[in-house]
């Protein structure tokens, strides 16, 4: 399960440089449906559908620009890679 996590997470920096939310409707898991809706239009109000407080707090980081949002996931491996995509931004 944890692979499967880390592989949909690496996933989402194809999703930090999306433009148009049109594609997130066919995402069937509906915590990674917001997830790209969020990063696709920017806006964070969206982060509060995602029920994983981790994917919620990564979502929050990125498309919020709020790097500090990355302290409040758990897992250690998300931390870091939410550091990493938020770092540059």
């Amino acid at each position: 399960m944890r692979l499967v996590i880390l592989s949909l997470l690496l996933g989402i920096t194809t999703l930090v440089e999306a433009q148009d939310a049109s594609q997130c409707g066919f995402i069937q898991e509906a915590n990674y449906r917001a997830l790209c809706r969020a990063l696709a239009d920017k806006n964070t109000s969206q982060c509060g559908f995602i029920n994983d407080s981790d994917l919620r707090a990564m979502c929050r980081a990125i498309a919020g620009k709020e790097p500090s949002q990355c302290g409040f996931i758990n897992n250690s491996d998300q931390r870091a890679m939410c550091r990493a995509l938020t770092a540059s931004r």
